[in-house]
């Protein structure tokens, strides 16, 4: 009877354990972690991509991609790039792997840097598709009424890149 009663005892300890550790808030550097790996998976030109994208851009975003081309976007700047990149091109595919993500905290500032390879394919112009790129990058985000959001980000290949790709227009740009 002792023994049932103490394992009865242990095991409401530690659910109760559990469920007080599971419920806990996590930490900001957690948060950012989380919000860079679910970026990671949103690379694409879906409905669900754009509306998680633009769910983390903040008012403004500036971001320069790995071939020199520096934006400055609001959230629905950045939803017409894709739409448009997507209705120009409804076959094509992007996708990125993180690792190695390191986040500094600074008050309501943060900066997040990480490795990847970017990979895609689909585009008519065949200098857009690429496979496995390389890159290392940086993001900067900033704590915005409780929620984190990003400001700034900055992406250079870690591979020589064709000189040819760097005569592409960017996206969304008017020739």
């Amino acid at each position: 009877m002792n023994r049932l009663f103490a394992s009865v005892f242990i095991s409401v300890f530690a659910l109760v354990t559990c469920v007080r550790t599971s419920s806990k808030p996590q930490s900001d550097e957690e948060t950012l972690k989380n919000l860079e790996m679910q970026g990671a998976k949103h690379q694409g030109f879906s409905d669900a991509d754009i509306a998680f994208q633009k769910g983390i851009i903040g008012t403004r975003v500036i971001y320069i991609d790995p071939v020199g081309h520096l934006y400055d976007q609001t959230p629905a700047d950045f939803e017409k790039v894709a739409v448009g990149t997507r209705t120009s091109n409804p076959d094509a595919t992007a996708s990125s792997e993180i690792h190695d993500i390191k986040v500094s905290i600074s008050g309501d500032t943060a900066t997040v840097t990480f490795r990847g390879i970017y990979t895609s394919s689909g585009f008519k112009d065949p200098n857009a598709n690429v496979s496995g790129g390389h890159f290392v990058a940086v993001d900067t985000w900033q704590k915005q009424s409780g929620k984190w959001m990003l400001i700034a980000a900055a992406a250079v290949s870690t591979e020589p890149i064709p000189p040819e790709v760097y005569k592409m227009p960017a996206p969304g740009a008017s020739n």
